[in-house]
C-alpha cells in the first residue's frame, strides 16, 4: 500500500513538470499522506530579498502574505533546511525546544493563528541566490510528526527533487522559447517550425503572409506542403533529413523557369529555445528570390547560432572569399579559422562550403 500511494505522489508530480494543477495534485497528496494541514512551497530570491513563487493549500490568505511579508525571508527553519544533505528531512521538533516555539515571533505569531505549528521540511533547489524549498505543518492540536512519517516522506525526497529541477528548467525553457518566438514575429524573414511529418509548430506573420500567396507553397491541414506531387516526396526528404539524429540543413528550390520560394530546412538543436517540445523539429526560412534583399549578420547569428567571428567567416565564404583570406584579415592562424569553418558547418548541417554559400545566399532579408 505504501509503495503505491508513494507512485502515485511521484507520478503527479512528475505530472506537474509542465501542469501546473497535477503539481498542486501531487504536493496536496503528499501533504494529506504524512497527516499534515497545509503544505507551502516558497521560492524565494534571497539577494533581491523577494518571493518568487508561492504556492500553498492554506485558505487564510491574509495569514500567508503576513509569513511571506514579513517572515520568509528571516524563517528560522530555512537555515536548518540549508544545512540538510541530499535527501534529508527536516522535522523542526529535533530542531527547536517547545520553549523556543513558544517565544518565536514564527512560530508565535505567524503559525499560531493559522492553527499550525509543526513543520516537516525539505529544501528542494538552490541555484545562486534563489532559495526553493517546501514546509508540511501539522494542526497545532496535534502532536509532532512521527517517524513512520518521516520515513514515508524520505522514500519520496529523490523523486521529489528530481521533479523540482525539471519543472525550472522546462519553466526556463518556456520563457525562453516566448521570447524567441516574440523575436522571430518581428523578422522581415518568413520563419516556420515544423516536425519531421511537416506540421506546423509555429509561424510568423511574414510566413503567413508568403504562405497566403498563391504559390508552390501551401498549408493543408496544419501541413506545410508542396502543390506539385513530385516536389512534395523531395520536400519531405529535406524535412526529415534536418529533423534525423544528426541533422542536416537543405533547401528546395523552384523548378527552372518557374516563380516559386525558395525553402532553406534547418535543424533544430536540442538545446536551443525554439525546442520546445521533445519532438525534433525543423526551422524552415522562405524567401522569395525575385525580392531585393542583403545579408544581415545579426539576423543570421541569431537564426543559425553563429558566433560572431563565425557569423563573419561564413559571410566572407558566402561573397567569394577563402579561408586563407578570412585568417588574413582577422590576422588568425588558418589552422583557427578552420576550426571555426568546422564548427559553422556543424551548426548549419552543411558538409561543404559551396552548401554553406547557398544556405546564406537563401537567407537574404528580402
Amino acid at each position: 500500500m505504501l509503495s503505491a500511494a508513494i507512485q502515485r505522489i511521484a507520478s503527479l508530480l512528475y505530472d506537474g513538470v509542465l501542469s501546473p494543477q497535477d503539481w498542486y495534485d501531487g504536493m496536496q497528496a503528499f501533504k494529506e499522506a504524512v497527516g499534515a494541514i497545509n503544505f507551502h512551497q516558497l521560492t524565494v530570491d534571497i539577494q533581491q530579498g523577494n518571493v518568487l513563487e508561492s504556492i500553498t493549500s492554506a485558505n487564510d490568505d491574509k495569514g500567508v502574505r503576513n509569513y511571506e511579508e514579513h517572515y520568509a525571508l528571516a524563517d528560522e527553519r530555512v537555515p536548518v533546511l540549508m544545512r540538510l544533505g541530499p535527501g534529508e528531512m527536516m522535522l523542526d521538533h529535533e530542531q527547536f525546544s517547545d520553549r523556543h516555539m513558544s517565544r518565536s515571533a514564527l512560530y508565535a505569531e505567524c503559525l499560531a493563528p493559522m492553527g499550525m505549528k509543526h513543520t516537516m521540511g525539505m529544501m528542494l533547489r538552490v541555484e545562486g541566490g534563489v532559495q526553493q524549498y517546501v514546509g508540511f505543518m501539522r494542526a497545532a492540536d496535534r502532536p509532532h510528526f512521527s517517524n513512520d512519517e518521516r520515513d514515508f516522506a524520505l522514500r519520496l525526497v529523490p523523486d521529489v527533487i528530481r521533479a523540482t529541477c525539471l519543472r525550472s528548467r522546462a519553466g526556463q525553457l518556456a520563457r525562453q522559447a516566448a521570447l524567441g518566438l516574440a523575436a522571430l514575429d518581428t523578422l522581415p524573414h518568413a520563419i516556420a517550425v515544423v516536425d519531421a511529418q511537416c506540421r506546423i509548430q509555429y509561424s510568423n506573420p511574414a510566413a503567413d503572409r508568403l504562405l497566403a500567396r498563391a504559390g508552390a507553397m501551401r498549408v493543408q491541414h496544419d501541413r506545410l506542403s508542396c502543390c506539385d506531387g513530385n516536389a512534395q516526396a523531395h520536400w519531405q526528404s529535406i524535412v526529415a533529413a534536418a529533423c534525423a539524429p544528426r541533422g542536416m540543413a537543405g533547401a528546395l528550390q523552384p523548378a527552372p523557369g518557374a516563380r516559386g520560394l525558395v525553402l532553406t530546412v534547418l535543424p533544430v538543436n536540442a538545446h536551443h529555445p525554439l525546442a520546445w517540445r521533445q519532438a525534433p523539429m525543423a526551422l524552415v526560412v522562405m524567401n522569395d528570390p525575385t525580392a531585393p534583399g542583403s545579408l544581415d549578420p545579426r539576423v543570421i547569428a541569431e537564426m543559425l547560432g553563429l558566433s560572431p567571428a563565425e557569423t563573419r567567416l561564413a559571410l566572407l565564404l558566402a561573397s567569394g572569399k577563402t579561408v586563407k583570406d578570412f585568417a588574413a584579415i582577422e590576422g588568425v592562424s588558418w589552422h583557427t579559422v578552420r576550426s571555426q569553418l568546422k564548427n559553422v558547418l556543424r551548426k548549419t548541417g552543411c558538409h561543404r562550403q559551396a552548401e554553406l554559400a547557398a544556405l546564406l545566399q537563401s537567407l537574404r532579408t528580402g
